[in-house]
């Protein structure tokens, strides 16, 4: 029957999987402005910030698809409750003049939009008078610059927009010494604004909720998997007593899971905490003398479903690729239910209070995360150990197949 279960959960899980690929799951209330200057409300598929420079996929009230805007199709569009603002701007990155949805940070006299690729944040400002200079975040080139080139890389790096500030000494210093960050060039300027750009009226902040900006994003994770698992059984008194030693068991062991990854988009993309639930069925048999000194061999059978609880951190090496490596670990808590076994009860290699035990460890882990549209497919290889002292050793290696929706 439990095997059965264990099937069909994973035919659920195949079938299911076309529909998951596809599904629009992170609809935020929104509009877009057309280039007639025309406001449409409705609903803003988030996508991610490096995607959304890209494209635009709305749902118009009233409307049952999807349509997806390109920079230049629209003028404009926006989350609700004072989100993310893009606008479509043709900027000059790394010396091609493109054209994209920038996002539009402060509006005044001088005003600021950020555009993000790659993994590499570009700031433009542009002025009255039509001027744009343009500084990126310097934390990967000062990464690899050595001590004696870190002042002449950075220098380099902020000549352009020095220049757009050159009438105050602060916005020169709070250049040099502050990360180039969003919120530092966002107060950097408005401060700029309030004292020398006066005329061109109040600054205007577009992204207020910074708080909303940084929270956190969750994400249902389906996985299955299978590999191979031992436990180490050791003797109690009794089988001591015998002269039996410890006794290990090997077994393939198939795996369902469902849990939650939590995500930070706005301050740490390649971090996220992860909690799993795994239930495993640990099917063993193995050879074994009844007494250490002679050389009568019994077979000893063990069979059982196991629930493992699992939480930790997952580090993604490249959030923004299609394929990006990942390594992950964190705490593990394992307990069985539905015990059967045979002959190993006589020898006191388990008894009735065994299901009742808990047993903790950890899991380490390894693979890949492929991007399907806005969801991730993950596949990965994993060792998990768990122990309860005295009693029991459990270890498996498995390699797992999942989907983050």
């Amino acid at each position: 029957m439990k095997k059965r279960l264990l099937k069909c959960t994973a035919l659920t899980l195949l079938i299911m999987l076309p529909s998951m690929l596809y599904a629009q799951l992170n609809p935020k209330q929104g509009y877009v402005i057309t280039n007639q200057n025309d406001t449409i409300y409705g609903t803003i598929d988030y996508l991610s910030d490096t995607k959304c420079a890209n494209e635009c996929h709305f749902q118009a009230n009233g409307e049952t698809d999807y349509k997806v805007y390109l920079p230049g199709e629209i003028s404009a569009y926006r989350f609700a409750d004072d989100g993310v603002f893009y606008v479509t701007k043709t900027f000059e990155v790394e010396g091609n003049t493109e054209t994209f949805f920038a996002e539009y940070l402060l509006q005044g006299g001088v005003s600021l939009f950020h555009h993000k690729r790659a993994g590499i944040d570009y700031y433009f400002f542009t002025d009255e008078e039509g001027k744009v200079a343009s500084v990126k975040n310097i934390g990967s080139l000062l990464e690899y610059s050595s001590r004696s080139n870190t002042n002449a890389a950075k220098r380099a790096v902020l000549r352009e927009v020095s220049q757009m500030f050159a009438n105050s000494d602060k916005a020169q210093h709070d250049l040099w010494v502050k990360d180039i960050n969003t919120k530092n060039l966002t107060q950097i300027t408005r401060d700029y604004d309030m004292e020398y750009c006066t005329s061109a009226g109040d600054c205007v902040t577009f992204r207020h909720n910074e708080k909303a900006a940084r929270s956190i994003t969750t994400k249902l994770r389906f996985q299955a998997g299978i590999g191979m698992g031992s436990n180490k059984l050791e003797p109690t008194n009794y089988a001591l007593e015998l002269r039996s030693g410890s006794l290990t068991m090997n077994g393939i062991v198939p795996q369902i899971g469902v849990g939650l990854d939590f995500l930070f988009p706005r301050s740490n993309k390649h971090w996220s905490v992860q909690a799993l639930a795994l239930l495993s069925k640990w099917n063993l048999s193995e050879d074994y003398k009844k007494y250490k000194l002679d050389n009568r061999y019994c077979t000893g059978k063990l069979k059982y479903l196991d629930i493992e609880g699992q939480i930790g951190a997952a580090y993604s090496f490249m959030p923004e690729s299609k394929f990006s490596p990942i390594l992950r670990g964190g705490l593990s808590f394992d307990h069985p239910i539905s015990l059967s076994s045979e002959r190993l009860r006589a020898f006191k290699y388990i008894d009735e209070n065994w299901t009742s035990q808990r047993f903790y460890g950890y899991y380490v882990g390894a693979g890949i995360d492929i991007a399907v549209q806005k969801h991730v497919i993950r596949l990965s290889a994993d060792y998990r150990w768990a122990n309860l002292p005295g009693v029991i050793t459990k270890s498996c290696i498995s390699i797992n197949a999942g989907i983050r929706l």
